[in-house]
Parts: structure tokens; sequence; C-alpha cells
């Protein structure tokens, strides 16, 4: 029954439509409070499928930057976190405290590994806040009540219908991931749909309830430092995969 009263996936309108002139201001309006935001962090409720994998419940602490710093921390109901991920986009190092397992790559190298998704630091921030994409836009059309801004590079499209008496970001598409915004705390949103696009090899479908949103407030630079791993055993992204949501174990 739960599922029957799931709200439908997001289907951008088909169409030529008609060109939007101004939007380029269409987007910097939609995106005024997002695009400000250097850092971001928040508490991520998380539910849905990793490939055949359910994920019931997991809660993330995350914060990021928009200069390539991330902190992951997916908590568990009693003892040790689940994994950490901290770093920088270019390095970032993911533990497993309950495993004694180390791995270090690049930060989307790593998210991929994990969910499915290849996701650096700034990727998470724009998702997260509602931006979707850093990309300049290119060109907008007017498709019945929909306005759909498609940006520079095929970097990604972006969904807005009126609020009120504003246009308001819905939906986001980009070559790797569909992000929906279903809800809104104020200026960021507060339930979250990801989605890996048609073409992927494994299935993602992510529902995130985010709370405790904190923007532009200060983030100790501790925080982006791996902790201790002596005694840790080194693991590839291979690995990863394998005893991961993707890999079924």
């Amino acid at each position: 029954m739960v599922a029957a009263c799931a709200p439908a996936r997001v289907v951008f309108p088909a169409g030529t439509g008609v060109p939007v002139p101004d939007a380029l201001q269409v987007w910097w309006a939609a995106t005024d409070a997002c695009k400000g935001a250097q850092s971001f962090s928040a508490e991520i409720q998380v539910n849905g499928n990793i490939g055949r994998e359910k994920l019931r419940g997991v809660t993330l602490q995350g914060a990021m930057t928009r200069q390539g710093e991330i902190r992951l921390l997916a908590v568990a109901p009693a003892g040790p976190p689940i994994f950490i991920l901290a770093g920088r986009a270019e390095q970032a190092t993911l533990t497993l405290p309950r495993d004694r397992r180390v791995l270090s790559a690049p930060a989307a190298d790593v998210v991929d590994a994990l969910i499915g998704l290849h996701l650096a630091p700034e990727d998470w921030l724009n998702l997260l806040s509602g931006c979707v994409t850093s990309a300049r836009p290119a060109d907008g059309v007017l498709i019945g009540g929909s306005t759909i801004i498609t940006m520079e590079r095929g970097a990604a499209r972006v969904l807005l219908r009126k609020n009120g008496a504003v246009l308001q970001i819905v939906a986001g598409e980009r070559p790797d991931v569909l992000v929906e915004y279903r809800e809104f705390l104020g200026r960021w949103p507060s339930v979250v749909k990801m989605s890996s696009r048609a073409v992927a090899a494994v299935t993602v479908d992510l529902n995130m309830m985010i709370s405790q949103i904190s923007v532009n407030a200060p983030i100790e630079p501790r925080a982006f430092v791996p902790g201790s791993t002596s005694g840790f055993q080194p693991m590839t992204l291979d690995e990863l995969r394998a005893i991961g949501p993707l890999g079924g174990r």
C-alpha cells in the first residue's frame, strides 16, 4: 500500500516548447540560495535500493565544501560507525571500523564503488542544496507549465515549475543521476530522491530525508581529515564493490 501511494518518478516533458529568452536570469533567480552555498552539512536518513540490496533507515552525517572537501559518516544503531569517508576530491579515505579495512582513492571513485553513483564532493553539495550542478545554463524552453533549462556541454537539464509567484527547481537530470526535490524546508530541500539513469549498470533508487541543515557555517578542518587507520587492512575499489551493496554482501 505504501509503495502504491509513493509519488511517481518525475518525467521531463517532451516536445520543442517555446524558447525562454531570459533563461540565464530564470536560472540565477531559482538558484539564489544554493549557488551561494560554499559549505553544506546535514543529517540524512536514507532508504531505498542499490542493485538488489535494500537500505532501510541508514543515517548519514554529511559535510562537504565547494573546495572539494567531504565527510560522510554512516551511523550504526550501536557501536562503531558503519563507514567513514573523509578527505578531498582528489584523495579521500574510506574506513570500515567494524571490519578494520581502509581504502584511499579519489572521492568520486569511492562513492561509485560504494553506491554506484560517481559523485565528487561538489556534486553532493549541488545535489543536496538544490542547485543540481555548477554548470552554466545554455538555453531554456517552456513546455506546458514547465520550464526546462539545459546546461552547457550537456552537463544537466533542470526542470522548474511555479510555486506561488516563483519558479522552483523540482528535478535535475545529469548524465549519471536523476535528482528530485519533493519537499523543502525554507529555501533548502528536505526530501530528495536520487536515482540512477536508465543506462546505468546498477539500478540505484535512494530516498533521502534531510534535516539539521547548516549552510556556510564554520566546519572544523579536522572533520575532513581521516582518522587513524593503524592496524587496518588495505582494500581496493573492486573489493569494496564486492563486499558492499553493489556486491550484495
